[in-house]
């Protein structure tokens, strides 16, 4: 698997509820890629459960506001988020912990 971890500092949208994000090769073989992506987000979901696309999470949390009772807690997941937009395939991660969960789990290769 081939993959980039990135530390989310001021450049970054999402950084008030994520510390890492994880980014699949622009320049990585279109469907290997992709596949990267895929086996990522299984992990993901195996160990952390079901999760939105971040800016969906950022869509019910601003409808959350507006009418509380709309969701529940168990409809967010914090810990980590997905992205696809623009041929860009990203998981953004909450903190280092389950950042070196996926390490230890999914070496990089180089």
């Amino acid at each position: 698997m081939k993959y980039k971890v990135i530390k989310l500092d001021g450049r970054y949208s999402h950084r008030h509820r994520f510390s890492h994000l994880l980014e699949f090769y622009k320049g990585h073989v279109t469907m290997s890629k992709v596949l990267d992506y895929d086996r990522a987000c299984r992990w993901f979901v195996d160990h952390f459960g079901w999760a939105a696309d971040v800016e969906v999470q950022m869509t019910m949390r601003s409808n959350r506001r507006a009418m509380p009772n709309i969701y529940t807690d168990d409809d967010f997941n914090d810990n980590w988020a997905t992205c696809s937009k623009y041929d860009d395939y990203r998981i953004y991660v909450k903190s280092t912990k389950e950042l070196e969960w996926f390490l230890l789990a999914n070496p990089n290769e180089t």
